[in-house]
């Protein structure tokens, strides 16, 4: 009984750092080239993302007219902000295991040009 429990124990310690590794997606942060100016508004932003990642999705919300768009499958991406407002971003990242979000309010104001 006590050999079968040491085998058992054996390949439990052998296995779980394994698994615990697989689909540990984690959003560190993500930055932008810029988080405010006039229409049009060109900005890259980067996103900080360990794990095992598969999809990334950029959301960005306007806060006064509540339109949302998307950019990008990467972990980059490239936004041209052609509406005046705040927007919130949001990156979201996911793999076989797991996903993460993170939510930055009011991060981009883009104003008009006069």
């Amino acid at each position: 009984m006590m050999k079968k429990f040491i085998s058992l124990l054996a390949l439990l310690i052998f296995l779980i750092p394994t698994a615990s590794a697989v689909g540990d997606v984690k959003i560190i942060d993500f930055s932008a080239t810029a988080t405010n100016g006039t229409i049009p508004l060109h900005v890259y932003f980067t996103g900080n993302v360990t794990g095992n990642v598969t999809n990334w999705h950029w959301k960005f919300q306007n806060e006064q007219t509540g339109n949302i768009t998307y950019s990008s499958a990467n972990v980059t991406a490239v936004h041209i902000f052609g509406k005046p407002g705040t927007y919130d971003v949001t990156l979201d990242a996911w793999g076989p295991a797991g996903n993460d979000t993170l939510v930055k309010p009011a991060y981009i104001t883009a104003y008009n040009t006069s």
